[in-house]
């Protein structure tokens, strides 16, 4: 799964396009809205549509919407998986008070 850095072109060049995902722009576009230089631009394109996150057609450039829906819902499931505490659940309390039939025990963390 990728996660680019808030700050950084491709999050930038990702959520322009994502903020305006009933459009497609062309890379003058974009540079124009988010102060990236149009190289860079055209790089960070480039690279974004290997990973899926973009499509080009005729000289325009949109956000894959299917493919970014599905990196953020992998993201916000990572979150919950990785976190300690989601709403008010302690996985460590529990597991200290749960009973496990005993072919299973917890795995070790």
């Amino acid at each position: 799964m990728t996660v680019y850095e808030e700050g950084t072109n491709p999050h930038t060049v990702i959520q322009f396009l994502a903020d305006n995902q009933d459009k497609a722009f062309r890379p003058k576009e974009i540079a124009e809205a988010t102060d990236i230089p149009p190289s860079s631009v055209r790089v960070t394109l480039a690279r974004l549509k290997e990973k899926g996150f973009v499509e080009h057609t005729d000289g325009y450039w949109a956000v894959d919407e299917y493919e970014l829906g599905t990196q953020r819902a992998a993201l916000v499931s990572r979150q919950s998986i990785d976190s300690d505490r989601y709403e008010g659940y302690d996985r460590d309390e529990a597991l200290e008070h749960a009973e496990f039939p005993p072919d299973r025990q917890p795995r070790d963390r």
